[in-house]
């Protein structure tokens, strides 16, 4: 009977979830990485297979980057720390707010949670419309999904 998660499938588990986040964050921004390939080959349309290919696999590098920098020092001492039955019990807080929390972190690391930008909403709006925002936000809430799916289907087999 497994009445326990043990480290190492604490870490397997966050590891796939890390790995569904970031390739759920990166086929979410394809549209962006589209749009970038277009103006970037100025309606040379023979150019736009290998500017978008060219473009898909700098975006993946940097998507990568990206979530091992948000995964390490944060979700990984969360998936090692707190029991799995905890956030399985708790996801449906858990869940919308990794998503939430992604955005307050982005907005507060760009700089966005001050008082001017209450009167200039135009540069949040601006960058909230972004492949590096949509990508952190998809990012969060896939990883926490993910794990806890995972989580709740070993709990259920562990209880049979």
């Amino acid at each position: 009977m497994m009445t326990t998660f043990g480290w190492g499938k604490r870490l397997q588990y966050g590891a796939l979830a890390a790995v569904a986040g970031w390739l759920a964050g990166w086929l979410i921004c394809i549209p962006f990485e589209l749009g970038l390939a277009r103006r970037y080959v100025d309606g040379h349309a023979g150019q736009l297979p290998g500017a978008l290919a060219e473009g898909l696999v700098v975006w993946a590098a940097f998507s990568l980057f990206m979530a091992m920098a948000g995964f390490l020092p944060l979700v990984l001492p969360l998936v090692l720390l707190i029991p799995p039955k905890w956030i399985v019990r708790w996801r449906w807080i858990a869940i919308p707010a990794a998503p939430l929390a992604a955005i307050v972190a982005i907005d507060y690391r760009m700089g966005f949670l001050n008082v001017y930008y209450l009167h200039h909403r135009r540069a949040v709006t601006g960058f909230f419309f972004t492949a590096p925002n949509f990508f952190v936000i998809t990012f969060a809430l896939v990883v926490v999904w993910v794990y806890v799916v995972l989580a709740k289907r070993r709990l259920a087999l562990g209880e049979r």
